[in-house]
């Protein structure tokens, strides 16, 4: 049997050291893999006793004092058992115009106190879902037109915060409550305008900008979307122009849409005349019949023509310059010896004889 050379013996030494490499890392990642926690998943939806009934929100109209049971989904999507906090809360539009739920730890008022739960918190299996019953009840005394709200389930976990300390983070899945209370309907939308500001440009031939805050809030009992624009004029409406502020988003009942804006193009006419106008549109198919009416505001500020006024005094200023100039050469040229140099007196001679035009000297006595 013949030796194995010496560069064999470093290739399998090479080979055998990768192969223990590979398996460690294999091992390495199948230990990562199991230590790395398992995903959570889960959904809410509108849902019956038998499952989902293709709804996409829960849509009421109900009277006051009137109560129904109805059922919503929840899903574990995960392949671990999952634990959820199930209520209702009220909603709100953001700043920004979104829709939003109350914070968890805030108590609701309004159609999210009227919902209630027999278990409130819950187990899913994984891959599973429970459709849970509730109930939902309209005080006698409740307000028409809509109450806005959601039914979330909540998932509590524990995590290590920036200072090392454990924290409890909440994560939340929803979906929306759009309950239509009977009675009657009042549909209005409020604008409003404050800090008018103009900005002037350095080209006195160019107009400058407007910028203004605007705040819309829905005074009425239904939520309501729209358009909100804006008129500037001078005095007794010169040069008036409107310009778009804001596709106005869904507005809840009692809840205000706040924002800034700035236009360009705007003359400076010393004293300006700005009028908000916002016209209303439905956001519930059922309220096409309804008659919605536009609403505006109405303020003036001050926007002296500063830099076409120091341009007209330049300009003024230049002119009179002129005019004085050419009242000064005017002056000048009316002169008898204006611009003529003086002649030197002829020299005479005493010893020649008188001209016989001369006139003669009368002689003494």
């Amino acid at each position: 049997m013949k030796p194995i050379p010496a560069l064999c013996l470093q290739a399998l030494s090479a080979a055998a050291l990768a192969a223990a490499l590979l398996a460690a890392n294999s091992a390495a990642a199948q230990e990562a893999a199991a230590e790395e926690p398992a995903v959570v998943t889960w959904g809410v939806n509108p849902s019956s006793q038998d499952g989902p009934d293709g709804r996409s929100a829960f849509d009421y109209e109900l009277d006051p004092g009137e109560t129904l049971i109805d059922f919503v989904g929840v899903s574990n999507f995960g392949t671990e058992p999952l634990t959820v906090g199930l209520y209702a809360l009220d909603a709100f539009t953001t700043e920004t115009g979104t829709f939003d739920l109350l914070p968890s730890g805030e108590e609701p008022v309004d159609v999210g106190s009227w919902i209630g739960f027999n278990e409130p918190r819950l187990t899913i299996p994984p891959k599973s879902r429970l459709d849970v019953p509730f109930a939902l009840t309209v005080p006698a005394d409740a307000t028409p037109g809509d109450h806005v709200g959601g039914i979330v389930a909540v998932v509590t976990e524990s995590t290590t915060g920036a200072s090392g300390s454990e924290i409890q983070v909440e994560r939340r899945v929803g979906a929306r409550i759009h309950l239509r209370v009977s009675g009657e309907i009042d549909p209005d939308l409020v604008p409003e305008s404050d800090d008018e500001a103009f900005h002037y440009t350095w080209n006195p031939i160019e107009p400058g900008g407007l910028s203004f805050k605007y705040a819309v809030e829905n005074t009425g009992n239904v939520r309501l979307q729209g358009t909100l624009v804006a008129r500037v004029s001078g005095p007794w409406g010169l040069l008036k122009k409107e310009f778009q502020v804001a596709e106005l988003p869904q507005i809840l009942p009692g809840d205000r849409y706040e924002g800034t804006v700035r236009f360009e193009g705007v003359w400076p006419l010393l004293y300006e005349h700005l009028e908000l106008i916002v016209r209303p549109e439905i956001v519930n198919e059922a309220d096409a019949g309804i008659r919605l009416s536009s609403r505006s505001d109405e303020t003036g500020f001050w926007a002296p023509p500063w830099t076409q006024a120091a341009v007209a005094a330049l300009l003024v200023f230049a002119v009179w310059i002129w005019i004085k100039a050419r009242k000064r050469e005017r002056r000048n040229a009316s002169r008898p010896d204006a611009g003529t140099p003086a002649k030197p007196a002829p020299e005479t001679d005493e010893s020649a004889p008188p001209s016989p035009d001369t006139p003669k000297e009368p002689a003494e006595a």
